[in-house]
């Protein structure tokens, strides 16, 4: 995939379907459109003809204006299939310094008990919610703490699989690769109180870490780190 100078953001709503090009280095948006598009993103009805020739209509648009192939997009997408999942896990500590290592091992064992358990579902993002560290609440991890006991609560947001596959599939067959899904319902509530210009905007943010509580999960094969190197970045 050759580099681009545009990120293309698109969100995909019950009726409509909203585009945006924002510059890569200065986000500066250059183009938003919103269309009716009248959707169903219920996997057991779901109708993306509509969606298909909305977007064949306005590829070449969307290029004239970027000067860029459209290769690739974020998808932003607001479903009643989405669901949220809170789990709590604990550690005993024994008295020793809270390390990265220690929190890191605690999301990967809840992540795969959501795995195991949602076997239809896919994560979508995983947010920290609370740290409880010996009795009191922190809304950021305080590392080289000593402590006997700590637990983290983690909210994940999932996708059923079978959408997420039509979704490939519709983007798939007009070779645009998607580069991330972004669950519309979550950016909106977290950007809510934001003077953002349009709902890909919101998107646009959570992308570049506005939310320092959202644990980024980075494709294996686009990054060579290991997990918890991938994971931890928000540790400040």
């Amino acid at each position: 995939m050759s580099k681009k100078n545009f990120d293309i953001y698109l969100d995909l709503s019950s009726k409509k379907l909203s585009i945006a090009a924002f510059e890569k280095f200065s986000s500066h948006s250059i183009f938003f459109k919103e269309y009716d598009c009248e959707t169903n993103l219920n996997k057991n009805k779901l109708n993306f003809e509509n969606v298909k020739k909305t977007i064949e209509k306005n590829i070449f648009e969307i290029e004239k204006k970027t000067g860029e192939f459209l290769e690739d997009i974020y998808l932003m997408v607001e479903t009643p299939e989405s669901i949220s999942i809170n789990l709590s896990l604990i550690k005993n500590n024994e008295g020793k310094k809270i390390e990265k290592k220690n929190v890191q091992y605690l999301i990967q064992d809840a992540k795969q008990q959501i795995l195991r358990n949602h076997h239809t579902k896919k994560i979508i993002h995983i947010i920290i919610t609370n740290y409880l560290i010996d009795n009191n609440s922190y809304n950021y991890l305080p590392l080289n703490l000593d402590c006997n006991k700590f637990s983290i609560d983690i909210k994940f947001i999932c996708f059923p699989k079978d959408l997420i596959k039509k979704l490939e599939e519709l983007f798939n067959g007009q070779q645009i690769f998607i580069n991330k899904i972004i669950c519309s319902d979550y950016a909106k509530t977290f950007t809510k109180n934001k003077s953002y210009t349009n709902i890909c905007e919101s998107g646009l943010k959570l992308i570049q870490g506005i939310n320092k509580q959202e644990v980024a999960m980075v494709p294996r094969k686009l990054e060579k780190k290991g997990f918890f190197e991938r994971l931890f970045h928000f540790f400040k």
